[in-house]
């Protein structure tokens, strides 16, 4: 998850178990929109083996044999069917996993959103590749396509940011004045937010480095509030510049 940052370092903002595992959520955006709930991201699903499971230390089991994500919609007074429109970041299995279910589509009334190259890139994997693009997550999926930064519905844009894979997309939302990002892998927790904190999974590093350049200062003029996705404790913050890092102002902490 940190890449060449020295584990001395990240231990301290991550401590790992016995088997150098660190804790991670797998947080999903619910919007509530005009046109309908919009969810950004939908985990990793219920589809794997238990192999699988033993080796990431997932806990997804909710009550009923539903997913985490089905218990927390389920809070909420919602069910899959509630859902108008599924948008995804990306389609690693941790993020597009819950697309679908053992059954067909998770959510069956609601429109799939992904950029189009980014399908296109799921489907033709290599060896460094296909451990994270499993089938099984998005084919058979009807996708609406888009391509580069788009307007996906009024106030909800998809905001192309490289590096992670080669189009990842961050989900931009403005309401009221406010903008927030989901910004998803390209920053996937707050201890993520020194430039040079990339995680070994990036296929493009040094592309992620310039993205994220570009993305804070927008978000630092603009006050943007940034949403994490694999942060285990903090869900979102504004950034504030520290000589040559970054850190959060006004974090909001689970719990």
């Amino acid at each position: 998850m940190f890449g060449v940052v020295p584990k001395a370092l990240w231990a301290r903002r991550a401590p790992p178990d016995d088997r150098n595992r660190i804790p991670l959520a797998l947080r999903c955006l619910l919007v509530e929109h005009d046109d309908g709930l919009v969810l950004i991201d939908t985990g990793i699903g219920n589809k794997e083996s238990g192999k699988f499971i033993d080796i990431y230390g997932v806990e997804n089991t909710g009550a009923d044999g539903r997913t985490k994500l089905e218990d927390a919609l389920h809070e909420l007074g919602h069910g899959p069917e509630d859902i108008r429109w599924v948008i995804n970041t990306h389609l690693h299995f941790d993020h597009a996993g819950g697309d679908l279910s053992r059954e067909g589509l998770s959510f069956p009334r609601a429109r799939y959103v992904v950029q189009r190259k980014e399908l296109d890139f799921a489907r033709h994997t290599n060896e460094r590749t296909a451990g994270s693009y499993l089938p099984h997550n998005f084919e058979g999926v009807p996708f609406q396509l888009i391509d580069g930064e788009t307007e996906i519905l009024p106030g909800i844009r998809g905001l192309p940011t490289p590096g992670h894979v080669p189009y990842h997309q961050s989900i931009l939302l403005e309401s009221g004045g406010e903008k927030a990002c989901f910004v998803a892998d390209l920053v996937p927790t707050s201890a993520h937010l020194p430039l040079p904190w990339i995680m070994g999974y990036d296929l493009e590093p040094l592309v992620t480095l310039e993205t994220r350049r570009r993305l804070y200062q927008r978000a630092e003029a603009e006050e943007w509030l940034l949403v994490f996705e694999h942060d285990p404790q903090v869900v979102s913050g504004r950034l504030a510049r520290e000589h040559t890092s970054f850190g959060l102002v006004q974090p909001k902490v689970l719990g």
